[in-house]
């Protein structure tokens, strides 16, 4: 009996095997990110509430998020973006429940939706709500395992042992230690991916746009995306993006200048006072650390230079039609997520959380057994790796050198990426469960 073949030469009776032999999900796996927390929660000193004065705030950087939402509770949010007014705010130990150096302080550096969407943690006390934060963020990493595993077939062989190694991810732990957003920024390129790879661009472009918290990480993906013909995906980022600060617009006007101001003050960021250049990871922050020596002038040269290079190498990736159910667009997209780090105006170690999708994505491309074979693939490998390994020691490095080695790895991954393209027409073999209305 004839059975019908696809471009690949599988059978639906091969699908049928497939399906059969699909492992269940994973869910002991899945909950370890939950339980890493718990043990951070007990034992980390950042989240000690028994320290009236520290030198640190209790739960990291999150006191930002929890006073900027406490300032919309209170109607208090004119005074947002007011330096000495949230400074002062910061250091109210009567509100925040522990003292720190007055000297330290976080300024207020996101749109104003973003901390009026987070009033409902700022109804709990503060030590409280660091915690709640903390395990959201745990949670955002499983739910991203969850969506690959679900509806990003060519993962699952791999997956498992991967997302086990990932909680040992440098830039994963210091995410939950210091209370970031980096999973949560992992959370919203996973699923962009596995929409676009589902063939939904426009919701695809919904759950992009919400990186608008942090809108210089959007402007790589975006464009690129934008410029290949992606109109839908364009069409969905930018109708997230106009109601965000839509509703800002219209609630509270005087707050949207405000942060523009502050944004137009970032010029020189990289070159401000305390600024950490050792752990930056941003072709900026590179070229501040190794030339910082010259004229800021040629400092800013220099980073365009090297921007326009790796604008090129990324250009070179994306070449041709894109296909978005293609193990070619798999490694497209891990290279938009290579570029978008190093052309980020700014971008610190914890946040390099997120290079745990493409990682994953390239291994998931790789069919088992053929990385000694293939010169491209092997020296790939060995980015990826030097990348995991060297995560947690790049900061200690680049303060010695001074040369920040993420840049230079990163960057081989996005020119491996671009010599060793997979063939266009390749379809990945995942149909099974494959995605939303398959």
């Amino acid at each position: 009996m004839n059975q019908s073949k696809n471009a690949e030469g599988i059978t639906s009776a091969d699908n049928r095997d497939q399906e059969k032999r699909t492992p269940r999900m994973p869910w002991l796996i899945l909950t370890l990110p939950l339980l890493m927390v718990g043990l951070i929660l007990l034992f980390s000193p950042n989240f000690k509430t028994a320290d009236r004065m520290r030198m640190a705030p209790l739960g990291g950087d999150f006191l930002q998020e929890w006073v900027g939402a406490k300032m919309f509770e209170m109607g208090e949010e004119q005074q947002l973006y007011d330096l000495k007014y949230v400074q002062a705010f910061q250091h109210d130990s009567a509100v925040v429940g522990f003292q720190w150096p007055e000297n330290s302080y976080f300024p207020m550096v996101y749109p104003p939706f973003y901390y009026a969407s987070l009033q409902s943690l700022s109804s709990f006390s503060y030590p409280v709500a660091s915690k709640i934060w903390a395990v959201l963020s745990a949670l955002a990493l499983s739910i991203s395992g969850l969506l690959l595993y679900q509806f990003y077939a060519p993962c699952r062989r791999v997956l498992g042992i991967c997302f086990v190694a990932a909680l040992f991810f440098v830039p994963v732990l210091n995410c939950f230690n210091m209370g970031q957003k980096s999973t949560f920024l992992l959370l919203i390129l996973s699923g962009t991916f596995v929409l676009l790879h589902n063939k939904r661009p426009f919701l695809a472009g919904i759950v992009f746009g919400l990186i608008i918290f942090k809108p210089h990480f959007g402007i790589v993906i975006g464009l690129t995306m934008l410029l290949k013909g992606q109109w839908k995906f364009a069409l969905g980022a930018l109708a997230v993006v106009s109601i965000a600060f839509g509703y800002s617009w219209l609630g509270h006007g005087r707050l949207v200048s405000d942060y523009f101001l502050v944004i137009s003050e970032m010029s020189d960021y990289v070159q401000t006072g305390g600024y950490r250049l050792s752990d930056a990871h941003s072709l900026w922050g590179a070229a501040q650390l190794s030339f910082g020596w010259l004229q800021a002038s040629v400092v800013k040269t220099i980073a365009v230079v090297l921007s326009l290079i790796v604008i090129g190498l990324l250009w070179r990736v994306m070449a041709g039609k894109i296909e978005t159910d293609s193990p070619r667009f798999t490694r497209q997209f891990a290279a938009m997520v290579f570029a978008m780090v190093l052309l980020s105006p700014h971008f610190y170690g914890y946040d390099l959380t997120i290079l745990l999708l493409p990682m994953l994505l390239i291994v998931s491309t790789v069919a088992p057994g053929t990385w000694r074979v293939n010169v491209f693939d092997l020296s790939l490998g060995f980015v990826l790796l030097g990348i995991f390994v060297l995560a947690g020691l790049f900061a200690q490095i680049a303060g010695v050198i001074p040369v920040q080695p993420s840049i230079i790895l990163m960057a081989a991954a996005l020119t491996l990426l671009g010599l060793r393209p997979t063939s266009p027409g390749a379809r990945l073999a995942d149909s099974v469960v494959s995605g939303p209305g398959r």
